[in-house]
């Protein structure tokens, strides 16, 4: 069965949210209510994508931040080939907001550390 997520596209651009990392995060997502086959089964493919990401973000992310890095300075959002870049981490969480990607803080400690 081949399933057509442009059939989907809003749940799927809901879904991959800040929030949807969280719950995952947090161990408490839950897609229970989503009744649909095809888009449940879209659904945990992201979540599986999602959760194999942070978990190399917790591994090798000095930042706390998903998806962001810093070198010599410069801030990066990267998403596969995607990237943003500013000075500053508040500049950078501004344009990663505005191009509606997911900014995700998941360990404040990390970012303690860091200059703003």
């Amino acid at each position: 069965m081949r399933v057509s997520s442009v059939k989907y596209i809003d749940e799927i651009v809901d879904f991959v949210s800040a929030e949807t990392l969280k719950a995952i995060d947090w161990g408490i997502l839950d897609l229970s209510h989503i009744k649909d086959i095809q888009l449940k089964s879209i659904l945990l493919l992201l979540e599986d994508a999602l959760t194999v990401e942070l978990e190399r973000n917790y591994r090798e992310n000095t930042t706390g931040i998903f998806r962001v890095s810093c070198l010599k300075g410069v801030w990066y959002y990267t998403e596969r080939e995607f990237e943003i870049h500013a000075d500053s981490l508040k500049e950078l969480e501004m344009r990663v907001k505005g191009q509606n990607k997911i900014w995700y803080v998941f360990d404040e400690y990390l970012i303690g550390g860091k200059s703003v």
